[in-house]
Order: structure tokens, then C-alpha cells, then sequence
């Protein structure tokens, strides 16, 4: 009985000692949810406060996107039927074994452009190197082109010219893909230069079988110095582009030369574009350029040429009624001052050619170009009189024969050229073209040109 009590005594008083114990653990248990309750709040204000900062850039960013459309949005407009057709292997190599076999794997591609022609003269003139030279098949160009992406911070483009002159480094040049400050972007190396339209342009994506009259007359086949080109897009409602490079004409042009003797920056080529692009409405574009190019010129030392440009491109494509209907039309003027030990010549010329395409495999299109030197035509010197000439003049004998000179022709000459082409798919085309040119200082030709072309491998979408 005594024991029964003592017990119950016992546990009486460890139920009166415990109770401040217990209620003192769940004190202290509550002060720690309510810490972890506050920190948590705290990270919530955080993550909100962060998303709102998101949600103010990505605004941002989609009214700067709407206000000018950006390279790359200018570019996808061009693409065409080829670019579709590579992105599906583009998509499914998509993965680490797909990534690491393209870093060592350069887009390659093989463009072969030949011509049958026929002139009406047997020793027909001919203005661009890559122009059929005579009556015959001609291989014009088979262009190799080796693409890919170095790294994070630049891609290589390289392309080879063959002929059967040999072989040319048409362009090879590094371009920057980091970000850098103004949107700049830099291009080192070999590369055709930014000088109104046709010069930007491969002879594969060109739409006539000879190169416009005024292209080259005061370009050559292209001008591709080598140099170092900036680039920078002006942030602008529109869209416009400001590039800049200096280098030196490794190739030679009728413009310009390289100075081998020359120790002074003053002495390279510098050459200057503004690209304008403006989209009137979906279906309508336009892009309006402007180019300076200055250097020396060969004759002497320290003579120089200046080389003015301006440039107008504007497409139509109905996108909803009929997608593969549009009308192209591309022209160019472009203005020469040049020095010269006996004189300054003050040449220019302009070229149009509007292209129609009706149906999907088909385009044709028209184009008028003329180059006027404004220097008069001289008479071949009689046996004796030494070197009467100079080498601006153009000698014509009798016979009718002509000798160029350096910095191009004399004279006035127009040609006219309307083309059909026909394009079985992306991939090759054939082309039929006639010629009608007419020169002040010799006698007018005829010429009818049958191309073929080829294209095998990838290759990208061009610029608008």
C-alpha cells in the first residue's frame, strides 16, 4: 500500500517538474519555424523582385526587336527553298555527337558555272574576267567555299575561285560572334568589299551571265582587298548599318593598286558603306545604300583614285496570294575621280536590271547598263611619233582594233541584256541571255550565252 502511494507521489512530481521543460522546447521549436517562415519570405520578395527585372529587359528588348529589324530578321527573309532544306539535317544532328562532328567538319561546297556563248565578232570584247571569252563553252567560275564555326568567339569563311586562269583566294576572312560594344562586329582577312551591291555578291547569286557594265568597269571581276572591316548597327527605328575598312588591294582592279613602295597609311585602301533597310509592309522592302572607296591607282606614286556609290535594291513578294511571285529590282551608279600624271579623269556609269519571277522555277528579267569616261577616242600615232599615247588613251587603227587602258575605257558604251532562267530546283539552273552592245569606238556586238550551273553541298542563306 506504501508503495503503491509512493509511486503515485513520484510521478506526480515528474509531471509537476517536466511541464515547464515541454513548454519551453516548443517555445524554442516555434522561434525556429518562425525564422525559416521570415527567410523564406525574404527569398520570395528576392525571386520577385528578380522576375520583375526580367519581365522589364524582355520588354525592352521586343520594342527594341520591333523598332529595327535585326540582321539575322533580314537575312531569314532571303532564304530560300536551300536553307530549308539544310536545316532539316541541321536539326536532327542536333546533340553532343552532332556538335562535336561539326567542330571538326567545315561546311563545304562546290558551285561550277559554265556558259556556251556566241559572239558576232570573232575577237568579241569582253569586261569582267569570269564573262564568257569567246565563241564556245566556257568554264567561268567553279567555286570551292569552306564554312564553320572556330568557337565561341569567331567563324571562318573561305572560298577558292578556280578558272582556267588558275586559282584565286576570292575571300578568307575571320568573323567576330562575341558581343562588343556600339553592336559591332569586325571582319579580318580577304573579303569582297563593301561597295554597293553586285561586289558582295558571288558570281553563282548574280542574275545575269555578265557582270553589270559599271561593276566592271571601275571593279574588276571584285573588289576583295585584304583589311580589317568594322561594322556598326546604329540603333535607329530602322535599320542601318555603317561599315569601314582599310587594307590593301592585294588583287589588282581598274581603280585601284597596291603601292609596293609605299611605307604610309595613307597610301591603303579605305573603303566606307551605309546600308539603309526599310520594310514599307510585309510583303515590301527596300534598301538604299551609299559607298566611298578612296586609294591609289598605280600611274605614280602617290596618285590617287576616288570612287563614289550609291546603290538601290527593292523587292515585292506577295506572301499570301501567290508566295512565289516577286519582282527584284537592283541598281547602282558610281562616280570615278582620278589622278593621273597627265590628268583627272572624271568617269561614271549606271546599271539597272529588273528580275520577275512568275512561277516557282522560273524568272526572267531586264537590264540596261552604260559607263561613260568622257575622255575622246585618238587616233593611232603614226611609226615615229614615240609614246603619244600615254596609257589613258586608246589607240584605234584601222581595222577597228582597240588597246585598254589602265584605268579602264574610253568613250561611251551601253549594253543591253534580257535574260530567262529556269531553276529545276535550288540546286542547279539554266539560264539563256542575249547581249546588245554598243560602243562609240568600235563596232557593235552581238552575243547570245546558254548557262548551266551546279551546286553540290551546303550553302547558306544571302544577305537581303
Amino acid at each position: 500500500m506504501n508503495l503503491s502511494r509512493n509511486f503515485f507521489v513520484m510521478m506526480i512530481i515528474a509531471l509537476i517538474l517536466s511541464a515547464p521543460l515541454s513548454l519551453q522546447a516548443q517555445a524554442q521549436e516555434s522561434g525556429e519555424v518562425k525564422k525559416e517562415l521570415k527567410e523564406l519570405k525574404q527569398m520570395m520578395k528576392q525571386m520577385q523582385n528578380r522576375i520583375e527585372e526580367l519581365e522589364e529587359k524582355n520588354e525592352k528588348l521586343e520594342k527594341q526587336a520591333q523598332q529595327r529589324p535585326s540582321q539575322e530578321t533580314i537575312i531569314v527573309e532571303e532564304e530560300t527553298d536551300l536553307t530549308i532544306i539544310e536545316a532539316k539535317p541541321a536539326q536532327a544532328s542536333q546533340g553532343f555527337i552532332g556538335n562535336a562532328l561539326n567542330a571538326f567538319n567545315p561546311q563545304i561546297s562546290v558551285i561550277g558555272t559554265f556558259a556556251a556563248a556566241y559572239y558576232s565578232q570573232d575577237e568579241p570584247f569582253v569586261f569582267a574576267e569570269a564573262d564568257p571569252e569567246n565563241t564556245g563553252v566556257n568554264v567561268q567560275e567553279v567555286e570551292v567555299g569552306f564554312q564553320g564555326v572556330v568557337d565561341s568567339f569567331f567563324r571562318f569563311d573561305m572560298f577558292l575561285s578556280f578558272s582556267t586562269e588558275g586559282v584565286e583566294l576570292e575571300e578568307a576572312y575571320g568573323t567576330t560572334l562575341f558581343s562588343l560594344p556600339l553592336n559591332s562586329q569586325f571582319r579580318v582577312g580577304r573579303a569582297r568589299a563593301k561597295f554597293g551591291r553586285i561586289n558582295q555578291q558571288h558570281r553563282h547569286n548574280q542574275n545575269f551571265v555578265t557582270l553589270p557594265l559599271p561593276a566592271a568597269q571601275f571593279l574588276g571581276e571584285h573588289l576583295n582587298p585584304t583589311s580589317i572591316e568594322a561594322n556598326f548597327l546604329v540603333p535607329l527605328p530602322w535599320y542601318l548599318e555603317l561599315s569601314a575598312s582599310g587594307g590593301s588591294p592585294d588583287v589588282e582592279v581598274p581603280t585601284f593598286a597596291r603601292d609596293e613602295d609605299a611605307n604610309d597609311l595613307g597610301r591603303l585602301l579605305y573603303v566606307f558603306h551605309m546600308a539603309n533597310f526599310f520594310e514599307l509592309s510585309e510583303s515590301f522592302g527596300v534598301n538604299l545604300g551609299g559607298s566611298f572607296a578612296t586609294g591609289v591607282n598605280g600611274t605614280a606614286p602617290g596618285e590617287r583614285s576616288n570612287l563614289y556609290g550609291i546603290d538601290l535594291y527593292a523587292k515585292y513578294r506577295p506572301l499570301k496570294n501567290n508566295p512565289y511571285q516577286e519582282i527584284m529590282l537592283q541598281s547602282e551608279f558610281m562616280y570615278l575621280d582620278a589622278q593621273t600624271p597627265e590628268e583627272t579623269l572624271e568617269n561614271w556609269g549606271w546599271y539597272a536590271e529588273l528580275v520577275y519571277r512568275f512561277a516557282k522555277r522560273w524568272n526572267s528579267g531586264f537590264r540596261f547598263g552604260i559607263i561613260d569616261t568622257n575622255t575622246p577616242v585618238t587616233e593611232e600615232p603614226e611609226e615615229g611619233d614615240g609614246d603619244a599615247l600615254g596609257i589613258f588613251n586608246v589607240a584605234r587603227t584601222g581595222e577597228g582594233e582597240e588597246e585598254e587602258g589602265m584605268l579602264g575605257l574610253l568613250g561611251r558604251t551601253y549594253r543591253i541584256s534580257p535574260m530567262v532562267t529556269f531553276r529545276p530546283s535550288e540546286f542547279s539552273q539554266i539560264r539563256v541571255q542575249y547581249d546588245y552592245l554598243n560602243q562609240d569606238f568600235a563596232e557593235n556586238q552581238h552575243a547570245v550565252f546558254l548557262q548551266f550551273q551546279y551546286a553540290i553541298g551546303a550553302h547558306g542563306a544571302h544577305p537581303f
